[in-house]
């Protein structure tokens, strides 16, 4: 199954309800950024970090390294011990062949390329003959993957291969919020990001798919503005309908930014540390994602200046860190403009 939700959706809150509702399933969770890693633990477990017996949560790097590629590396290395760690900034030369998988998928300290450990788990199931899918399917019930948006390259071979497997497998994401990604590889990079919906949508024999458009989060107007950015896909319905005076979208210039901030205390949001902020805390753009606000205020970038003048997604930049960005508050948003 998969679920493609807008943001305010409970989104995460649908597998933590899935999770519980039944203890007698061998479930695991898994997710790519470490702050929705945490969120989940966090919820599962009531706030005490202990997680119910049924359930295994673990980063989605951890879950291909120790699950996926560590168990079954002699098929591919044609030994056990070699594979060390991960590393998550290198690159291995573009000149090393497939043939030479100690150098291809390792660096010197023989950590694993990030961009690699995903086919690197794909390449094992394949040598092994299925041997690593298998494995998960007699150790799992339920597998779920939050921010399904985040995944790319061979992560998506490997997802298809477990859809196919007897585990049920269900899949929950947001296209408009993909902001980070697992990794670089050239291998599916049409169907990144937002680019996950066509993915899927070539799949509904392996899974259904459940849209849900309503947020629980952001009133109207904002959910206008947001759901502008991707006119492709389907228009969010606000279940926010309070009213506290000052809602929707709104610009002010920097000389009124301190006596905003006095007036309606959002929190402030900038694209990196870089931004001039008029000496406020900030969090951002990027960071932001997950959480939940009534006001924010954004310092944008020209880009999303001219987005928030023309209304044309086209001119917007990073889109997806603009929708993050909005769409984290329930009353208000305000643009500081020149």
């Amino acid at each position: 199954m998969a679920v493609i939700a807008t943001a305010g959706s409970r989104k995460t809150q649908h597998i933590i309800d899935c999770v519980i509702a039944d203890p007698s399933k061998r479930v695991l969770v898994t997710t790519y950024t470490n702050e929705n890693l945490h969120q989940i633990v966090n919820r599962l477990s009531a706030g005490t970090g202990v997680l119910p017996g049924h359930v295994t949560v673990m980063g989605w790097f951890t879950f291909l390294l120790n699950e996926c590629a560590r168990p079954y590396q002699s098929f591919v290395l044609g030994e056990t011990g070699m594979m060390g760690g991960l590393n998550f900034v290198g690159r291995r030369s573009r000149y090393i062949p497939r043939s030479k998988p100690r150098y291809y998928y390792l660096d010197s300290g023989r950590a694993v390329y990030r961009d690699g450990v995903s086919a690197f788990a794909f390449e094992a199931n394949k040598l092994s003959k299925g041997m690593v899918v298998d494995r998960l399917s007699r150790m799992y019930d339920h597998i779920y993957i939050d921010e399904i948006q985040d995944m790319a390259g061979y992560d998506l071979e490997l997802l298809e291969l477990l859809m196919k497997s007897p585990v049920a497998v269900t899949v929950v994401g947001d296209p408009r919020q993909a902001t980070f990604v697992t990794n670089n590889s050239a291998k599916n990079k049409q169907f990144k990001g937002s680019g996950i919906v066509e993915w899927l949508g070539k799949r509904t024999r392996l899974c259904h798919i459940e849209n849900r458009i309503e947020s629980y989060r952001c009133n109207q107007e904002i959910c206008n503005f947001a759901d502008d950015l991707y006119p492709e896909l389907a228009r969010t319905i606000s279940k926010n309908t309070e009213i506290t005076g000052h809602d929707g979208i709104f610009k002010i210039k920097k000389s009124d930014v301190q006596e905003y901030v006095e007036r309606y205390a959002p929190i402030v949001l900038r694209w990196d540390k870089r931004a001039d902020t008029c000496g406020l805390d900030a969090m951002n753009m990027g960071t932001s994602k997950g959480s939940t606000f009534e006001r924010v205020l954004i310092f944008p970038t020209k880009p999303m200046i001219a987005y928030y003048q023309t209304r044309d997604f086209n001119q917007a930049g990073d889109r997806a860190k603009l929708y993050v960005a909005v769409t984290r508050a329930k009353y208000s948003v305000a643009f500081v403009l020149p």
